[in-house]
């Protein structure tokens, strides 16, 4: 039996239920509710229009244990049952987690039983009392009948949770006979989980392949288990663990527990109780003891599967990090085609997660609390839990570990932890700083991870420990704090070229913020540092130079620019944009011939690169729209851009940049500009690409865009004349998402 515990007594503030969240008081869950307000939201407007009209829905909610299922389903049947609107129209039979069930007739049963518990005046057992006289045919026909008319008019809503495991029991019979009764009484809805989408619901060939409208739950992010933690104390009333959980200490113990639970919401209402404890003593006691709960319900777990199967969980709970299908056969003599099918098998229920490196697949087991609980069944020799020093490793800083280290007695089981956690991070490196990297190097900006790949990768291993907070601030959209650490990394940081690095991220942290005035002075440091690099010098260069025409100072940026281009080692893409840059600061003054040269520069110092690089236009193309120039000045300079795309054989760049041009003006807000303006633009480009076939496809693509965009992107019927693949164009080009905002 797993535990059940609530994560906090009652006597101290609201209980929430580990791991029967439906014993929460939904309120409470609603407080705590993070990630998925917008999929709740939907959920219930499927099941209500289910409930008011005779489209029905069917959803089905797919994540591993631990994932948050049971509160999501939670809310969607408290928020249905608490809709006046529905009281005449909506029945709910919310089945219990671990039924069984082997034919329809005993899922019709069970489902007429949870409606007995929610509407006991509507139904009741003895109704059901003739049907146990009768065979299995004619008693099935008698509950279904019964059911029904029961219902009367009104919709069904059934609510399961390990879907998986009751189509397992049906079989194929069993689920063609469901799918047969939904469809000959369309007045069911369904809301299930499951923990995996396995072959009854994915195969072409099953009765309920395409069925469900399927949503995969996503783990939690880092910044969404604070705001979970965060809630989870203001609930509880616990003011001071949300002040600590803003700071960067309470940040880096949240990413801690991320590397422990990889997501899985139970792992932080669990851990939850003591976020904010310093004594070691403090967070060992209850850790072990929630282990001690927790092992029990994953050895039964294990114990569940094949022999073979067994070992191979076994095997990577002894595994640190990810295994290949090759060495798991290796130690279990067993051929790699036997351990890769025993594999997939334990991906599809959960066990196990894989990662691709190139063509080879990596496995490691899907719940990091699985390993401890083995480790803890065969740690005979009461040696510290392995999984438990690396948290340690995450928990505290080095400083931080030698200083409690000293405080402790050396017979004492924290001693021996921190010992170890001491021990392992001299031997493997610095576990904190090696899951901030990678992490950052996944959830920074573009522009500023380039930075990082540029020069700071092997320099960041051992880098302060203010910058890795810095950065980490900055990927949780916290510039402020960022800020502040970079400060304290840059004041005593001696290396010229880490240096550069720190001053380069400070001033896109700064462009971030609209302070201009702080950013170029950044990129000057940059540039007049002795010994910077000469590739962080060209982007300080040219970033500064844009700096500069954001505020207006044309000047000073076509100096910068200029500067660049004449710069020694710069990259053939950077002195490319520069030219780009130079171009649209001469059209932007007038200086049409000058620009036009430009841009025939630009082209051929790209030609330089392999394959050659041409930049992008897109800047070039707003100037000579909002250039105020008449309808033969606007189509003669939109001719010769043309021409010179066409004569370097750049025309793809060139087509796909008009259209994100008209997209950039939506995005822009209203007002938009005139039918007349945007009309003369349509047909100066027509024009222009009279004869030039390889436009065709941009300018049809534009005349779509500006029809769309003349309805204030709000009638996508215009679209439907493209295909799907011209459409995606178009929606990308309108909106970051796939879709207009």
């Amino acid at each position: 039996m797993q535990p059940s515990h609530p994560a906090e007594s009652p006597h101290s503030g609201k209980t929430i239920w580990v791991f029967t969240p439906s014993r929460t008081d939904p309120k409470d869950l609603e407080f705590i509710l993070v990630q998925r307000q917008s999929l709740l939201r939907d959920a219930v407007e499927r099941v209500q229009e289910s409930a008011l009209t005779n489209h029905k829905h069917h959803l089905l909610f797919v994540g591993p244990r631990g994932c948050g299922k049971t509160h999501l389903v939670t809310l969607i049947v408290s928020r249905l049952a608490e809709d006046e609107s529905l009281t005449n129209h909506l029945r709910i039979a919310w089945l219990n987690e671990d039924e069984t069930c082997t034919t329809l007739l005993e899922l019709l049963l069970k489902i007429h039983a949870a409606l007995e518990k929610r509407y006991p005046a509507e139904f009741h057992a003895d109704m059901l009392s003739p049907a146990y006289d009768l065979k299995q045919d004619a008693a099935l026909e008698f509950v279904s009948k019964h059911l029904l008319s029961a219902l009367g008019s009104r919709t069904l809503l059934v609510v399961t949770e390990n879907l998986d495991a009751i189509f397992e029991g049906l079989g194929d019979s069993g689920q063609k006979q469901l799918r047969s009764f939904i469809q000959e009484n369309p007045r069911l809805s369904i809301v299930a989980t499951a923990q995996r989408l396995v072959e009854d619901l994915s195969n072409r060939n099953s009765p309920f392949f395409g069925f469900f409208q399927t949503e995969h739950l996503k783990p939690l992010t880092v910044t969404q288990a604070t705001e979970l933690l965060q809630n989870i104390a203001r609930l509880q009333n616990k003011d001071s663990v949300v002040d600590f959980l803003a700071t960067s200490q309470g940040r880096s113990r949240v990413r801690a527990i991320h590397h422990l639970s990889g997501g899985n919401h139970r792992i932080y209402i669990v851990l939850s109780q003591f976020i904010t404890r310093d004594s070691v003593d403090a967070l060992l006691e209850p850790f072990m003891k929630m282990v001690d709960e927790l092992t029990p319900h994953y050895q039964e777990r294990i114990r569940w599967l094949p022999p073979l199967q067994r070992k191979i969980v076994e095997h990577l709970c002894t595994c640190e990090g990810t295994v290949p299908v090759k060495e798991i056969a290796r130690r279990l003599f067993a051929t790699p085609q036997t351990i890769s099918s025993q594999l997939q098998d334990l991906r599809e229920k959960g066990y196990v997660e894989a990662n691709q490196r190139g063509r080879e697949s990596l496995y490691e087991i899907s719940e990091p609390l699985m390993r401890i609980c083995v480790e803890v069944k065969d740690n005979q020799r009461l040696q510290p839990l392995r999984l438990l020093v690396d948290f340690l490793r995450v928990w505290y800083d080095d400083q931080d570990l030698k200083l409690r280290l000293d405080t402790l007695k050396p017979a004492s089981t924290s001693f021996s932890y921190l010992q170890s956690a001491i021990q392992k991070n001299r031997t493997d490196g610095n576990l904190r700083k090696q899951i901030l990297l990678d992490h950052l190097q996944l959830s920074l900006p573009e522009e500023t991870r380039s930075v990082v790949r540029e020069g700071m990768v092997n320099g960041l291993k051992n880098a302060p420990e203010e910058l890795l907070l810095a950065l980490q601030s900055m990927s949780e959209k916290m510039p402020a704090d960022a800020v502040l650490s970079l400060n304290e990394a840059i004041a005593e940081e001696a290396s010229p070229a880490t240096k550069v690095g720190l001053l380069l991220v400070r001033a896109i942290i700064h462009s971030e913020l609209e302070d201009r005035a702080k950013e170029i002075a950044d990129y000057t440091a940059v540039i007049d540092l002795p010994g910077a690099p000469a590739k962080h010098v060209a982007k300080a260069l040219l970033n500064r130079g844009l700096a500069h025409l954001s505020n207006g100072r044309k000047i000073e940026s076509r100096s910068d620019f200029e500067t660049l281009i004449r710069l020694r080692q710069t990259p053939v893409e950077t002195i490319v944009y520069a030219h780009l840059f130079i171009a649209e600061n001469h059209f932007s003054d007038g200086r049409w011939s000058e620009g036009f040269q430009y841009l025939e520069a630009s082209f051929d110092r790209g030609a330089k690169a392999q394959p050659a690089y041409r930049g992008n236009p897109a800047g070039l193309i707003g100037v000579i729209f909002s250039a105020g120039l008449n309808p033969e000045g606007r189509r003669s300079k939109v001719a010769e851009l043309l021409r010179l795309y066409q004569k370097h054989q750049a025309l793809p760049a060139l087509g796909a940049a008009v259209v994100q041009h008209i997209g950039s003006i939506y995005r822009s807000g209203e007002p938009f500009p005139s039918s007349d303006n945007l009309e003369g633009w349509r047909s100066a480009w027509e024009q222009a690409s009279e004869g030039v076939p390889d436009l065709r496809l941009s300018i049809r693509l534009l005349n779509t865009s500006i029809a769309f965009l003349r309805t204030g992107g709000k009638d996508r019927s215009i679209l439907l004349n493209l295909a799907s693949a011209e459409r995606s164009i178009v929606d990308q080009a309108f909106g970051p998402n796939g879709e207009p905002r």
